[in-house]
Formats: C-alpha cells, structure tokens, sequence
C-alpha cells in the first residue's frame, strides 16, 4: 500500500520538520497488535504467529531443550518488529535467533543432528509397523509426523561476515528451514574505531547490552521463546514504532559516526515503513562529519545496496526516502552527478536541479501508481519490477543529459553521467542498468503513438477499446478485423522494443504526460484490457526473444516460396513482413507439437500465398508448391 507524498519543490531540514511529513497518517496495519494507547512497559505478551511460524518454533525449542536446556534463546530485530506492525501479514521471512550462552554455528549444528536423528527414528518405527514413511516432502514442508524434513534444512554454513568480526567464540550460521532464512548468533558488543565502521573488537554479551549496540530502536526488540514475551530493553523499541518514528538507541551523531550505513538503513526503513525520521536523527545526519564518514569508510557497494533497498519491492513511499537523502544533505554523496563519477558536481545548481525535477517524477509516478491499484487490485503487476519504475522515474532527467548520438556510441554511452551513476556509483548489475534503460527508452514511443491527442491513432485505439471487440472472435472478412489488426501491429511495434518492461514504460509515459490522474487512471485500464485481452499481446511481449517464432525459416521460404535470388537486405525484408503478417493474424508459434497437419499446411499456404504477393521480384522463379 503506496502512500502518496507531498511534493514541496526544494527539501531542505526545515521543509522537512515542518512538512506534513512530520505528521504522516497511521500507517500500523489493522492486524497490528500495537495501538496508540500503549506505553513502552505496555508489550503484547504473544504474537500472533503462523502455522508455518509455530512450526519453526517448535522445532528450535525441541533442539534446545534437547542438546542446550539452559540456553535462552530470542528472536531479534527486524522480524518482531514486523509482527508487531503487520501483524500475520508480516511479509518478513527473516528470522535472527540470539542465543544466550552458545554461538550460532554449534546451536545450528544441534539442529541438523535434531532432524536427521527424528527422521531416522521415524523411519525405523515405520519400517517396524511395515509402513513406508519414506516418500517425498509434501508442499507444506513437513512430512505425514509432522517433522520438519532434512530436506527442506537447505544449508549449514558460516556466512561470509562482510566485517569481519566472527569470533570462535560468537560463530554464526545461517540455515533455510521452510522457506524461512534463519541466521543463529551468539549476543554480543562490539566496540569501533574512528577511521573505519568495521568493528575492532567483539565480546559476549548481556540481552541488554546486545540491544544497545544495535541501529535502530524499532530494530531493538527481542521477542523471547521461552516466557512468549516481545522484550523492549531501551524503552524505546515499542515507543517508536506506536510513533511512527525512526531513531536510535543512542546518541545519534556518535552511532552513525561508527557505521555511516545506519542512515542509509534508517532512511531504507522511512521509505519501507511510512515513518518519520526523528528530529535529532536527522539534525545528526546533516553533521559534515557524517558525511565524510559516509564517503570514506562505506564502500559504493554498500551504498548501493543501501538505495536498492530503499527503492525495492518493500518500500510503500520511494519518494520519502529520496526527500531524506536531500534533508540530509547526502543526495549527491549517494547519486553523485560529477563528471569523473565522484561526489562534487561541477555546478551545483544543476545538480540540485536534477535532483528536485527527478523527485517530481517520482512523486507523479508514485501518486499515480497508488490510484491505479488500489482501485484496480485485480490488475496485474509484476511487484518485482518496482524498483525499475522507481529509478527510471528518479533518473530520468539525468538519462535526458546522455550526449547526442550516445545511445548508438557504446564509450560515450558507458561514459554518460547515466550510466556512470548506475554501474559505477551505486553499483548496479547489468541486467538492472538495462531494465531501467528499456523503461526509459520506452517513454517518447508511448507517447507519441498511444498518447499523444494530435496523433491519428488515437481514435483508432479508442474506437478499439469502445468496441470491446476480441481480435480472435472477429471474423477475418470483416472491417473490424482489420481495423483491430492494424492495431495489433502498431502496438506490438510500439511495444516491442521495450520488451518486459513495457508496463512500467507506460506508467511512467502516463505519469509525465501532465494530463489529469483520474484521467491517465482510466486510460491506463482501458490500454492494459485492449493489449492484452483484445489483442492478446501479453504473452508475446513477455517472452525472452520478444517476438514471433518464425512460421518458415530461410531455406523453407528459398524451397517453397522466394526461389527468386534475394540478397541479405532483401531477405530481412522478408523476414519482417512474415513477422507483421504472423502478428496480424494472431500465429506466434510454429505449429510444433500441433497435432493438426491440415491447419499447420493451410495457414503455412496462406503465409506463402502472401510473401509471393508481396514480394514478386523474389518469386519469379517460383514453382508450383
């Protein structure tokens, strides 16, 4: 559930302490547990698990109580705090296990010996009842005693620990147990230096102390397995989720100051949850000494892990996030615009230009897509392609600065502020650059053909959408067939070089067409039904080749069709108008595993038939077929 900023045209500290940001709506779920009454020594005592939940559970205590009973074992962090929040909608599939007097790796090594030993005991007892208990694991990840099977336990690892801070004595391992990524870690306190966010030591540690070194308060909350009771030891945790705020446990200035990332992941969970950033987090975040720190010891990968989940599946509010990365003065530390790819752009004004004309976008695109599924739940949309949306709508007014000529020159393209931004600065696989760039390739074809009022096919497509009519239940003698099959081809050549991504591309196309949003709301339904379902364009445009399997290939159409000599220009010609003549008539694969030997021959003869017509000076030689 998006919700729709306000768009204030410069964000600076004061804009933002005194915008209705401040003061955003409720954004706790009508399944949360938590409500505004509730004081921090006010802690539901159970939460409200799942079947799958109880399950896992159940299967922790068993090992513990089996190979460790005096261990207190919690969950920590981020899946509390989303129980709390979402209640049984809580999308979190994380869970972080603290243990009290034991690490991780020895704890997760009692739980693959737990499971292999219950699975042999229950063979053997069906093996002596002369039942076969062993069969395949059922979907719900358990078998016919209800054990969780070793197969669904995928790894037993020691993870690669990116600070380096792994003692023997505070291991940790990460397992996957039913669809749930369960990390087991022994408490701890780390202390850091100046120069680097690495900690320098680590020891064992009490509960109390263990919050204490954590990010943030809403971070900070244990829910404990053993008394079922959501644990709150900074008085903090519960406070700030009620409020809908993000802060730290402590002082602000000197926990970013160890690890600058702490406020890329407090403006990542602004963005995630609709909260507000506390005021003197905030203040904090503008010190010149964050920002230094956040230049010099956290690597552009780390950054750009940081905004991509900023700007992932998670985030209800992108352009929140975007609007504290520019109140706190860090925007161009995160997207630096320079020439060289560095933080300092040669005119800051441009910058900030680029930046506030970006954010509109992104608000226009947020706001739009809000209204669009919300009243329109049932349409379709593949959630994992938001972020493209997010980026291709934030970037799009620098992708407008790529030089001339850029998009055909490979080095001047890769050296474009665009493609330096993406790649360089915030690190982002290929594939990523390139769904963003189809996106953004997209826009002015959309909008010239579907969109624009002075282009002629605008009243075609609305006479097609207003007919209701179905390319494939029209009769092909009729007028309508053929007014339907050109729209067909126009759509699919329109759409075509956009691939997957041609949704986004037309949100997107929609959001900066400045026309009214109820409007664009309408119209985008209305395109969505017609390209899909009346001209069944969406599987074709979805597959990988992103185009019609051919009907004949070169040495079919040379045999039975064009014996006439056909040069490589000539034959590409061909080639494309089988390509429109298979679109048009709705014959996107080549007939393989069809059991109809008359209709493959028949519509084969057709296509035939119309590559002599349309190519005679190919098919002088042409014989009898």
């Amino acid at each position: 559930k998006l919700l729709t900023p306000n768009t204030i045209s410069i964000y600076d500290y004061e804009d933002y302490a005194s915008s209705s940001l401040a003061q955003s709506s409720s954004s706790l779920s009508s399944s949360s547990i938590l409500t505004s009454s509730q004081t921090s020594q006010s802690v539901p005592s159970i939460l409200d698990l799942t079947p799958a939940e109880e399950t896992l559970i159940q299967l922790i205590w068993a090992v513990r109580n089996k190979y460790s009973p005096r261990t207190t074992i919690r969950i920590a962090g981020g899946w509390v705090r989303d129980k709390l929040i979402y209640g049984k909608e809580t999308p979190s599939r994380d869970v972080d296990l603290v243990l009290s007097d034991i690490s991780g790796r020895e704890f997760a090594e009692f739980v693959g010996r737990y499971v292999e030993e219950e699975n042999e005991r229950t063979l053997k007892k069906g093996h002596d009842d002369g039942m076969d208990h062993h069969r395949e694991d059922d979907d719900d990840g358990e078998d016919d005693n209800g054990m969780v099977s070793k197969n669904d336990i995928i790894s037993i690892e020691q993870p690669n620990d990116n600070k380096g801070h792994a003692a023997d004595a505070l291991q940790t391992a990460s397992l996957l147990i039913n669809n749930f990524e369960v990390d087991f870690c022994r408490l701890r306190y780390e202390k850091y230096s100046k120069h680097s966010r690495i900690p320098v030591s680590t020891r064992i540690a009490t509960v109390v102390e263990d919050a204490w070194r954590r990010d943030l308060t809403i971070n900070c909350l244990y829910y404990n397995l053993g008394s079922n009771q959501v644990e709150d030891f900074t008085e903090c945790g519960i406070r700030d989720l009620i409020l809908q705020q993000i802060d730290t446990p402590k002082a602000p200035l000197k926990t970013l100051l160890e690890d600058p990332t702490r406020i890329l992941r407090a403006i990542r969970f602004a963005a995630q949850l609709s909260f507000d950033i506390s005021l003197e987090l905030l203040s904090a975040a503008r010190d010149d000494r964050v920002r230094e720190a956040l230049r010099g010891k956290v690597s552009r990968d780390a950054i750009g892990k940081s905004i991509d989940e900023m700007l992932g599946t998670r985030a209800r509010d992108p352009c929140r996030g975007i609007q504290l990365l520019m109140a706190t003065n860090l925007i161009d530390v995160v997207f630096p615009l320079g020439d060289d790819g560095e933080y300092n752009c040669g005119n800051n004004d441009d910058a900030a230009i680029l930046y506030n004309v970006g954010l509109e976008y992104l608000s226009r695109t947020q706001s739009l897509v809000t209204r669009i599924f919300v009243s329109s739940p049932e349409l379709e949309w593949d959630i994992g392609k938001r972020r493209f949306l997010w980026y291709a709508a934030f970037l799009k007014p620098v992708y407008e600065l790529m030089p001339a000529g850029g998009d055909s020159n490979k080095k001047r393209k890769q050296e474009s502020s665009f493609y330096r931004l993406l790649d360089v600065s915030l690190k982002r696989p290929k594939v990523d650059v390139q769904s963003i760039e189809s996106i953004l390739k997209g826009v002015e074809p959309i909008q010239k053909m579907i969109l624009e009022e002075v282009n002629d096919n605008i009243d075609a497509i609305q006479s097609a959408i207003q007919s209701g009519a179905r390319l494939a239940d029209v009769s092909p003698q009729s007028s309508q067939w053929k007014d339907l099959s050109d729209q067909r081809w126009r759509m699919y050549s329109t759409l075509k070089p956009i691939g997957a991504m041609w949704k986004e591309a037309l949100i997107l196309a929609f959001a900066l067409s400045r026309k009214d949003i109820q409007d664009c709301v309408d119209k985008y339904k209305d395109l969505i039904i017609l390209i899909e379902d009346q001209l069944q364009l969406k599987s074709i445009l979805l597959e990988k080749s992103n185009k019609p399997t051919p009907l004949l290939n070169g040495s079919e159409i040379r045999q039975r069709a064009l014996r006439g000599h056909i040069d490589g220009r000539g034959f590409r010609r061909v080639m494309e108008a089988m390509e429109e003549w298979q679109i048009r008539n709705i014959i996107c694969h080549d007939f393989q595993g069809v059991d109809d030997d008359d209709e493959r021959n028949r519509t084969e003869t057709q296509l035939i038939d119309y590559l002599v017509t349309a190519f005679p000076e190919y098919a002088s030689d042409t014989m009898s077929r």
